[in-house]
């Protein structure tokens, strides 16, 4: 198959979120939510901060 291009996608952070609902959202780590972002091991998200997050796009993902 072809290799997906992530896709950048900005993701405002609602109230309630944390590092690890938002990974397990978008399938992604919550390491790489950290090294996109700049996020530091102790640093929390508020609410309405804007993230960056890269989306692999897959042929599961298109067809839904």
């Amino acid at each position: 198959g072809t290799v997906a291009k992530p896709r950048k996608i900005t993701y405002r952070v609602l109230r309630g979120d944390s590092l690890y609902r938002i990974s397990r959202r978008f399938k992604v780590s919550i390491a790489q939510l950290r090294r996109w972002n700049g996020i530091k091991r102790n640093q929390y998200l508020q609410p309405g901060q804007k993230i960056t997050i890269y989306v692999a796009l897959t042929a599961d993902s298109e067809r839904s």
